[in-house]
């Protein structure tokens, strides 16, 4: 009998588990008994991490269809103290290690174990920058942050107002999401997580969805990169409410919300 994905994935979390015993983090629920895990079809997809150290952390969730049909989704959270270029360079890295995973068959393993190879090369490019810094370079005071406006013609799917909870916590971002007659969310984060969210948004059916407005700005707040995730409010009275004295914000949705409006 073909054991199903979610057989499959219990199975490679179990090995996963076994040998990196402290360096793995349950992000969603963890299963009653960590020793032989059961992936219900009908919860939210596994979501767990690996931790290397304070500056590299793979995030990574497995869709309902993976491993048979698709590959991990990874998400490479950097500390504070990687720079803006470098957490670029390391994220692309590892969007082209996930990408030259074979759909089909199990692969945590070759992603964790292929990660780990990578890490001499990523530190060994920042002990370049250090120096570079030393000789008369100024380092970045500040870390640049983007704020996003998406505006959909209706959000009422449980899993859509599931996802976009989900992913805004894996991702480190915050905000509100509004479902309903139009649906709206105001996220905002780090430049790369940000886009990656409204990447993966983009890639679920809608009737529309369109980003009505996004800014970047330089900003320290979220360099830590402790975004709680967005939070799912009723109303966009509610959203307003929840942006007023965070520098423009409030303004920014509602501008566009009246063009959404308007359409």
């Amino acid at each position: 009998m073909t054991e199903s994905n979610r057989q499959r994935q219990a199975s490679e979390l179990v090995l996963l588990q076994s040998m990196y015993p402290t360096e793995f983090t349950w992000r969603s629920s963890p299963p009653t008994d960590p020793s032989s895990p059961e992936l219900d079809s009908d919860t939210e997809d596994a979501a767990f991490s690996i931790s290397f150290d304070s500056s590299y952390t793979l995030e990574i969730s497995l869709p309902r269809d993976y491993p048979s049909q698709a590959r991990p989704k990874v998400y490479l959270a950097c500390g504070g103290e990687v720079e803006t270029l470098h957490r670029k360079e390391a994220r692309k890295a590892v969007q082209d290690l996930v990408e030259s995973l074979d759909v089909g068959v199990e692969a945590l393993d070759l992603l964790v174990t292929g990660f780990a190879e990578l890490l001499p090369e990523l530190y060994r490019k920042r002990g370049k920058a250090v120096d570079t810094y030393a000789a008369g370079m100024h380092e970045p005071k500040s870390q640049k942050i983007k704020r996003v406006v998406i505006w959909s013609h209706h959000l009422l799917s449980t899993s859509k107002r599931r996802d976009i909870l989900a992913w805004s916590r894996e991702l480190h971002l915050r905000g509100f999401s509004r479902p309903g007659h139009p649906g709206a969310v105001f996220a905002e984060g780090e430049e790369d997580a940000v886009d990656e969210f409204v990447r993966r948004l983009k890639e679920l059916r809608w009737q529309v969805l369109q980003v009505r407005d996004e800014v970047v700005v330089e900003a320290r707040v979220l360099g830590s990169g402790d975004g709680g995730g967005v939070e799912e409010v009723e109303g966009i009275g509610d959203v307003v409410e929840g942006l007023k004295g965070r520098d423009g914000c409030a303004e920014m949705f509602l501008k566009a919300m009246r063009i959404a409006r308007a359409d």
